[in-house]
């Protein structure tokens, strides 16, 4: 049975429903236990109604099934793993739907739409002119290609009849789905039934996209206006801005907490580099004696690699090759002067502290050339630079100025200011052609190769021979011991009991500053999280006791501002201080919540001002306009509909433009998104005559349809309360 045998190929899953499923149920057990209140929430409620949290982890474990195979399908042969960033999806879209359906199903039975078992039968199957549901697709005829529903109907009724409750679930489960399916399709059928598109709508559609105007343009960008040219906004400018503007819904805030936190990072101490040290000179005589270098590094050194041909050749770090053994220029002459069987170090580098043996010497090829860079990728390009290049040569072999020729002509940036050299590069660090010239012309040689960059002028200066140390290595990882780890996490909880202090008889502004102080005082800067009630999670992808600390404290009964977390949050390598900055209501913020959007917007305003007073000047001369602004006059044809311009997304711009301004006529300075325009309408192009708008008619009904389809969804979730406990439940909060 192909239904069967797809059920039996998810048994894989269970793996991980049993791992989160254990973690469930130790969490779960240590509420119990805490002697939580009754859990009013559940997982969570849509409009005050508790969420099914069956049907959720049903969809859960579907989800982590669809992303675990879609990983498996992306790299066939090999084993897909399931991280953190996984399950978070699958969360995510298990969530989205269980309130989608819960939202649904409330709208079906205001409406009386239902599905009875005679149509339900009817679309499984594809009967009395029913078209069969997605399943068909699983149960083919093998010689016709075409639905066989009877095969279908066997493997319903195997799983129906079924002993196992597992079978039998999957059974009722395949039937909701095709329910709800067919559910859905009526809701949205009446929806696009109310789809109605006038005549009047289709003939402004029809000249909206048909008439041109033919305009020229002087736009100059926020961004380009010089550093220190307007002040920043002042106090008094912003909490005008904020008095007018705080109605809006960009403003409005939902029900959340802010968190302020700032990290102390724990970086390994001296005594835990020395701890490294000590360990690799215990193990030098060993290293020294031993004949079999590749089990020995394999046993003791954290970096599990041994190689004794060329690759693991050792360089110098200022040899320029990025690659293989490199080693700080510290023990440069103790490496090169080195002899087969000696040890060097231990070391340090970035990697830890490292002892290393030197196996063998191999000799190595080195080349110092100079070069003058043309780019040019088109066949007319490339023919152009090589007679520009094949004339630059003419003039560096009689004035031997090629130096002179680099800063004129060569496109290579990161060449210029070295005169065009590139030193001591070894065989195959550059493109073939450049690496054959180099490598192969006579010291001396000044001529001209094409790579895929374009023209080369190069001299070839130099080449010599190293012998390379080929070198076998015990790397021990510099870590923080639990001892610096302890001393970090001392100074934080010192710092948390100062605060406790220096908060009392504060108000929220002091607070603020307080905390900012002692954060640059610890050499960290503080940082925010914004947690909905609604939706509590953080963006700052903590591990998850971290997360949990955070919002313990954020949710702590009677939480107010200016409480402080009881005790350092570790989150792998760095160890925060919290507190909570502001307990933020529904509705209208207080200005110091919005302050920095506010900034934003009063900082434009004055932006705007500056461009416009400037633009102002120069009345309706374009010309002169652009030319003392530093930018090109811009002329492009435009339709009403147009969504982007040459200057990106100016809604505003083609608004002027299609404001009643005759051919001929120029705009005043206007403000736009991103910067202000000034614009001239050059010659409009009417749309062609016509009577007929059924075109048009068509492409808006199909679209409005499309759009409701699409969003109504996300119109539906935006319209109810959705509060989300997940998280709160998972940590005992609420």
């Amino acid at each position: 049975m192909a239904l069967i045998g797809k059920i039996r190929e998810k048994s894989w899953l269970l793996v991980i429903v049993v791992g989160v499923a254990m973690l469930a149920f130790i969490i779960g057990d240590f509420n119990k236990s805490s002697g939580q209140q009754e859990d009013v929430y559940g997982i969570g409620t849509v409009n005050g109604e508790k969420m099914d949290e069956p049907k959720y982890e049903n969809y859960l474990n579907n989800a982590r099934n669809n992303i675990f195979q879609s990983k498996q399908m992306q790299n066939p042969g090999q084993q897909a793993t399931f991280t953190r960033q996984d399950e978070m999806n699958a969360r995510n879209q298990a969530w989205r739907t269980s309130v989608v359906e819960k939202l649904m199903d409330n709208e079906y039975k205001k409406l009386g739409l239902i599905v009875d078992e005679f149509e339900l039968d009817n679309i499984l199957y594809g009967e009395n002119g029913y078209t069969p549901s997605s399943l068909s697709a699983q149960f083919t005829d093998s010689v016709t290609g075409q639905f066989a529903p009877e095969e279908l109907r066997k493997a319903l009724n195997s799983l129906q009849e079924s002993n196992d409750p597992n079978q039998v679930k999957q059974y009722q489960s395949i039937l909701d789905y095709v329910r709800q399916v067919r559910l859905e399709e009526k809701y949205t059928t009446l929806l696009t039934s109310g789809v109605h598109t006038t005549s009047l709508e289709a003939k402004k559609e029809y000249y909206n996209t048909k008439t041109v105007k033919n305009v020229s343009y002087v736009y100059q960008a926020f961004a380009r206006i010089p550093d220190g040219a307007i002040g920043d906004p002042t106090e008094e400018e912003m909490l005008a801005y904020f008095n007018k503007h705080k109605e809006e819904g960009i403003y409005k805030q939902k029900a959340s907490r802010k968190i302020a936190y700032f990290s102390m990072y724990v970086f390994p101490s001296d005594a835990d580099t020395a701890n490294a040290v000590e360990f690799l000179n215990k193990l030098a005589p060993k290293f020294k004696e031993t004949n079999k270098d590749s089990a020995f590094v394999l046993k003791y050194s954290d970096e599990k690699v041994f190689a004794s041909d060329s690759t693991a050749m050792a360089r110098p770090e200022n040899s320029g090759v990025p690659y293989g053994n490199i080693y700080p220029l510290t023990i440069a002459s103790q490496m090169e002067n080195a002899k087969v069987g000696d040890l060097v170090g231990p070391y340090i580098s970035n990697k830890g502290a490292i002892l290393s043996k030197v196996l063998k010497f191999i000799p190595e090829k080195t080349a110092t050339v100079r070069h003058i860079l043309l780019t040019a990728q088109t066949p007319e390009a490339v023919e152009t630079a090589q007679k520009k290049a094949d004339s630059i040569i003419k003039v560096i072999k009689t004035k031997h100025n090629f130096e002179e020729m680099v800063t004129e002509f060569s496109q290579d940036p990161g060449s210029v200011s070295n005169g065009g050299k590139y030193e001591k590069f070894t065989q195959g660090m550059m493109v073939p052609e450049f690496n054959d010239f180099s490598f192969q012309k006579p010291i001396g040689t000044l001529g001209s190769v094409k790579t895929s960059y374009g023209i080369h002028i190069i001299e070839v200066l130099g080449r010599e021979e190293t012998n390379r140390p080929v070198i076998a290595s015990i790397v021990k990882s510099i870590v923080p011991s639990k001892i610096t780890v302890d001393n970090t996490n001392s100074i934080a909880s010192s710092i948390i009991f100062q605060l406790d202090d220096l908060f009392k008889n504060k108000n929220a502004e002091e607070h603020a500053q307080l905390f900012d102080s002692i954060a640059k005082l610890n050499a960290s800067s503080v940082r925010f999280e914004i947690i909905r009630d609604d939706n509590p999670q953080l963006a700052g992808g903590f591990s998850e006791i971290a997360e949990g600390k955070f919002l313990r404290l954020a949710y702590e009964e009677g939480v107010k501002e200016g409480n402080i977390s009881s005790s350092p949050i570790r989150d792998h390598e760095q160890i925060m201080v919290a507190y909570v900055a502001s307990v933020i209501t529904e509705g209208v913020p207080t200005f110091d919540l919005v302050k920095d959007q506010i900034n934003t917007q009063v900082r434009k305003e004055k932006q705007a001002q500056y461009l416009i007073d400037n633009m102002v000047a120069f009345g309706k001369d374009l010309k002169k306009m652009a030319e003392s602004l530093g930018v090109d006059i811009i002329s492009e044809g435009v339709t009403f509909s147009a969504r982007n311009l040459q200057v990106g997304s100016e809604p505003e711009l083609v608004g002027v433009i299609f404001s009643g301004l005759a051919d001929g006529e120029t705009s005043i300075p206007v403000k736009g998104q991103n910067g202000v325009f000034v614009v001239r309408i050059d010659a409009t192009a009417d749309a062609p005559a016509t009577e007929d708008y059924s075109a048009e008619k068509e492409q808006l009904k199909s679209q409005d349809a499309s759009n409701l389809r699409n969003q109504f969804q996300n119109a539906l979730i935006e319209g109810a309360q959705v509060v989300d406990n997940r998280n709160l439940r998972k940590y005992g909060i609420r």
